[in-house]
């Protein structure tokens, strides 16, 4: 929503005041959205799409019920979407940051992986990737959180493909390495959490180091 402001000061007129009081409430609307959507991110990853309810969603992140139906009219499937959205950016950005600083594609898998496991490890095996769950969850119904879902991973997937591309392997070879690796992580993320223990991720990261030799360049 856009805010226009009008200089009404030398006549002291009041509409300027209501004007600035509508866009103080409008940050205020956008911080608190912003809330519930972070919030329910942080559900869905922890506890999936069936077991979040939105009574939960309201009491973890303090706000009143009304401003959830207000902000998200579409109701939990909106939210769900547009925290799916608001994770698979985070993770996006992590991956981006991961693959920018590594000299090589071994030392990028090796970081990702690393990377996950503490991510898992620090948070008692609460965490894991929200995508993943709520795409199982979705899996039999044509919805809007199964395309997000859909959506997510493809973007993922291409950003990987043109790093591997970038260090000299065929699209081809990049698109089934990109695949691969993802398949790998998701599901030693799946395990992690299930078998309390980091021992999946640690497994499957050598088995990811040498899946990339296995590839030859151009």
């Amino acid at each position: 929503m856009e805010y226009f402001f009008v200089d009404f000061v030398k006549n002291n007129n009041r509409p300027v005041y209501i004007l600035i009081a509508n866009w103080i409430m409008g940050i205020k609307g956008n911080s608190t959205k912003q809330k519930i959507i972070e919030t329910t991110a942080i559900a869905l990853e922890e506890n999936g799409f069936l077991a979040t309810g939105l009574n939960e969603i309201i009491s973890m992140a303090d706000v009143p019920k009304g401003s959830l139906y207000f902000h998200f009219p579409g109701g939990k499937d909106e939210l769900t979407s547009l925290a799916l959205e608001h994770s698979g950016k985070e993770f996006a950005k992590m991956f981006g940051e991961i693959l920018g600083n590594s000299k090589s594609p071994k030392q990028a898998t090796i970081k990702i992986f690393q990377k996950l496991e503490n991510r898992v490890v620090e948070s008692n095996f609460k965490k894991g990737c929200t995508i993943v769950i709520s795409a199982l969850e979705s899996f039999n119904s044509e919805t809007i959180i199964q395309h997000v879902c859909k959506e997510i991973y493809n973007s993922w997937i291409q950003g990987f493909i043109e790093f591997f591309v970038s260090y000299g392997y065929s699209r081809k070879s990049a698109k089934e390495l990109s695949t691969s690796l993802f398949s790998l992580w998701e599901g030693a993320l799946l395990l992690a959490k299930l078998q309390k223990s980091a021992i999946p991720l640690k497994t499957v990261s050598k088995i990811a180091i040498n899946l990339l030799s296995s590839y030859p360049k151009n």
